[in-house]
């Protein structure tokens, strides 16, 4: 008779809100994982975090959490902590999935890769909006044939300040141009393929903002088509957006809220023509808003990520591919840096250079 399997073993490290909203509750959901340790400086915040999800082991120094013998540990803290926490981790035997973006420079992710490597173990980086329920219809339509082929795509996002926002994303090299930004670098290479920047622009923002960009602004190209990313840190609404121009559909992803819309051919654009695509659209978000605003009120709205951590776990368990592989990661921060660098705001440098708040990257004590 075959013996169950024993659950896996993860290890969480940061109590914040990616933890607790994302993280956690996708893993508990998974019954080939026990949720077992959580490491994060603060104590009483690890000791409430543990306590309302039944975690039974808390920890403030990353020795003492590592040498509990875990299986898989999540990294929920900012992006300066990931590649020293995760090749700590993937040197001890651990499994890891770690937040986006995987890591500072193209320098710290291909250490990360390297490190995986050696050790023999996984490492997959939190590229959940590949996994919600939007994406993988518009995934599903475009393997289908019937997007046709992939021309164009256009990224907007606009973030408004009001928003729920990591305290420390001003700390960032482009502050959350660098925290936001992977999202749609990663859903644009999955439509086009390997991206080239050519041509970045920045704005910089007024001295009594957070952070000192106001806007971004690149021009992308991959194999699949050329693409638009647009970016406003100043907006009075935040709206993800992301529209794919085929040769046969146009897919539009509301990103924020989970929705899938496609606009079919319109022919000659008569009233007719405008009064039945106007329909079209209208039953598509009113559908996607009714299935999306039930998920949202039963908490259970997770845009991807609980599908990210079974696919993770399933190659854990049986070697089938990881969901997305450190070399996707790495290619993200590539083209973050790529822009940063485009735009003169790489290495302190600044695209106003008179205005006297270059860009730099604050040094933090690790975990």
């Amino acid at each position: 008779m075959t013996q169950p399997r024993k659950p896996l073993t993860l290890g969480v490290i940061g109590a914040g809100w990616v933890a607790t909203a994302r993280h956690i509750p996708s893993f508990r959901r998974d019954g080939r994982v026990r949720v077992e340790a959580l490491l994060d400086p603060a104590p009483e915040r690890a000791r409430d975090v543990a306590r309302r999800h039944h975690i039974p082991h808390t920890y403030g120094q990353l020795s003492d959490f590592l040498a509990h013998g875990l299986d898989v540990v999540a990294i929920c803290t900012p992006p300066w902590t990931h590649a020293h926490l995760a090749i700590e981790a993937l040197r001890r035997g651990c499994h890891v999935l770690v937040e986006k973006p995987m890591a500072m420079s193209v320098e710290e992710a291909s250490q990360m890769v390297e490190a995986a490597r050696e050790a023999g173990v996984s490492l997959c980086i939190a590229h959940n909006f590949l996994f919600s329920r939007s994406m993988r219809k518009a995934l599903l339509l475009l393997e289908r044939g019937e997007v046709g082929e992939v021309q164009h795509a256009i990224a907007l996002q606009l973030s408004s300040p009001q928003r729920r926002l990591p305290s420390w994303y001003p700390d960032l090299p482009g502050g959350l141009f660098f925290d936001e930004s992977p999202h749609m670098i990663y859903l644009l290479r999955r439509f086009l393929g390997d991206l080239s920047v050519q041509q970045a622009w920045a704005q910089t923002a007024p001295p009594d903002f957070a952070q000192r960009l106001d806007r971004v602004e690149a021009r992308l190209q991959g194999p699949g088509g050329s693409a638009a990313l647009s970016m406003s840190f100043r907006s009075p609404v935040s709206e993800w957006l992301l529209a794919v121009v085929g040769t046969r559909r146009v897919l539009v992803l509301d990103i924020f809220r989970d929705i899938l819309l496609v606009q079919s051919p319109d022919g000659a654009h008569g009233t007719g023509d405008v009064l039945r695509s106007s329909l079209r659209t209208f039953w598509q978000g009113l559908a996607g808003f009714v299935t999306s605003g039930a998920l949202f009120s039963a908490g259970r709205l997770f845009y991807g990520h609980e599908t990210l951590v079974r696919r993770f776990v399933d190659s854990i368990i049986d070697g089938s591919p990881l969901p997305v592989p450190p070399e996707e990661g790495l290619a993200v921060v590539q083209t973050m840096q790529s822009i940063l660098e485009r735009a003169s705001l790489s290495d302190g440098q600044t695209a106003a250079p008179d205005d006297g708040r270059g860009v730099s990257l604050k040094v933090v004590s690790r975990i």
